[in-house]
């Protein structure tokens, strides 16, 4: 089977008869929202859709929102100051979404639309992380109308991906833990983000798209909520998870997606040894689970530093080769 194959088997509940290598049968796609959604490089800043002033500072690994410019601080005047974008009335230029998606189906790949910065994360990029953690315990009520109104856009901006591009799957972004701890509680996970998730990918997943969720965060304590509200495949699954008990405890069929630690792998002074060490432990470690993909970590495809990628794609396949 191709890997691809491989995938949708998992998905089924059925053993695959190849490793499935990391990203090889992903192809994110990108929407004309999407583009100014964040810093497309280091050194830049934009203002989001959201108001929300992103910054990618040389030598970061990503942009970070601005405390200096809070959209709102005081989730009590949300209704004043956070404004969603009219989806239905904007002007969308699909043809270059459509051609990433023509191209990576020839190739035999999955096409991934790629919704990045969660409802999580766009709260406390409005508000601020310390007002977003007290707003839950101060405000439960003014933050449940904000993330309401925040889950009524998605589902906005979801149907117009579902009915407009019909990718096959999706990719979300939202970080819920950190990596040897959850930055909320299970309770408020389940109390406050758990409904509007399980709302937006019941939707997908009555459309038939494959529901990715990304999260390099410990999430062990929520992750058959995870798979209770939908998620497919859990990209970004850190080491910190104890994922081989995991993959024992999961009634279902979610699937694993990570397990390298790019801390070990994706660093500049890091040698080949090293390198493969590392995903030799992942793969030996997760595979006889089943349910799983190796690669790093991180959101998308793509190490920090030169060469780390082909060395880890490498000892995954050799692997793959051994295994099956």
């Amino acid at each position: 089977m191709t890997q691809r194959e491989n995938v949708l088997a998992m998905l089924k509940g059925e053993k695959p008869d190849g490793i499935v290598n990391g990203w090889q049968c992903f192809s994110l796609v990108f929407d004309q929202l999407l583009m100014t959604v964040a810093p497309a490089h280091p050194g830049a800043t934009v203002v989001d859709p959201w108001g929300v002033t992103l910054s990618w500072e040389e030598g970061q690994p990503g942009p970070m929102p601005s405390e200096e410019h809070l959209v709102c601080p005081d989730v009590t005047k949300w209704r004043e100051c956070v404004k969603a974008l009219d989806i239905a009335h904007m002007d969308f230029d699909w043809e270059p979404s459509f051609g990433q998606m023509a191209a990576a189906r020839a190739e035999g790949k999955f096409a991934v639309a790629f919704m990045p910065i969660g409802n999580f994360e766009l709260l406390h990029n409005l508000m601020g992380f310390e007002n977003a953690l007290v707003g839950f315990l101060d405000e439960p009520e003014a933050m449940q109308e904000l993330i309401d109104y925040i889950v009524d856009f998605r589902m906005a901006y979801m149907s117009h991906l579902v009915n407009t591009m019909k990718p096959d799957a999706v990719l979300v972004h939202d970080d819920w833990g950190s990596k040897n701890s959850m930055l909320i509680s299970p309770q408020v996970f389940r109390e406050f983000l758990k409904p509007g998730y399980a709302r937006m990918y019941q939707y997908m997943k009555e459309n038939g798209i494959i529901v990715i969720h990304h999260g390099d965060s410990y999430l062990e304590p929520i992750v058959k909520d995870m798979e209770e509200i939908g998620v497919d495949i859990w990209q970004g699954a850190l080491p910190q998870n104890d994922i081989a008990k995991l993959q024992k405890e999961l009634p279902g069929h979610m699937l694993f997606m990570g397990g390298i630690d790019a801390g070990i792998v994706d660093r500049k002074e890091c040698d080949e040894a090293v390198i493969r060490r590392e995903v030799r432990r992942a793969c030996e470690s997760y595979m006889p689970g089943g349910k799983f993909i190796p690669c790093m970590t991180y959101g998308g495809p793509g190490a920090i530093f030169p060469g780390v990628d082909d060395i880890i794609y490498d000892e995954v396949e050799r692997f793959g080769k051994e295994y099956f």
